[in-house]
């Protein structure tokens, strides 16, 4: 039964294996946004630091969120960005979410990942009397 009422949740320490699994594969990618595209983000922004801040109000220049969006500003505006969006809008239409083509390493992680994962769940199935689907 779900925990619903605040007083009793459980801290993520308690939770199931498989939920604690899950939360370590976002955070393996949460610290790689931290330590990898941000800092990308973050001198992109460095060199065009007039356009980013020049809309920003004097008191929230050191405000994360409020440079990272008007440095999106910027960048929706352009043409690679353009481009990116067309094709993603063409590869949704398309309806191919695993395409070969899209983000080859870290969807061949992904699935070696879910592979391991259903190998360890089928060498347990006859304990778990075939409740895993």
């Amino acid at each position: 039964m779900p925990c619903c009422k605040k007083e009793e949740r459980r801290r993520d320490g308690e939770m199931h294996p498989s939920w604690a699994a899950a939360m370590d594969s976002l955070q393996d990618y949460l610290c790689w946004v931290d330590e990898v595209v941000l800092p990308i983000a973050f001198q992109w922004i460095e060199e065009h630091k007039p356009e980013v801040y020049a809309h920003v109000p004097e008191d929230l220049k050191d405000d994360v969120g409020v440079v990272i969006a008007a440095a999106f500003g910027l960048v929706k505006e352009l043409p690679a960005y353009q481009r990116g969006r067309e094709k993603c809008k063409e590869h949704h239409e398309a309806g191919t979410p695993d395409s070969p083509g899209m983000n080859p390493v870290w969807t061949g992680i992904t699935k070696k990942i879910r592979s391991c994962t259903r190998e360890a769940f089928a060498e347990q199935s006859q304990v778990l009397d075939g409740t895993i689907p």
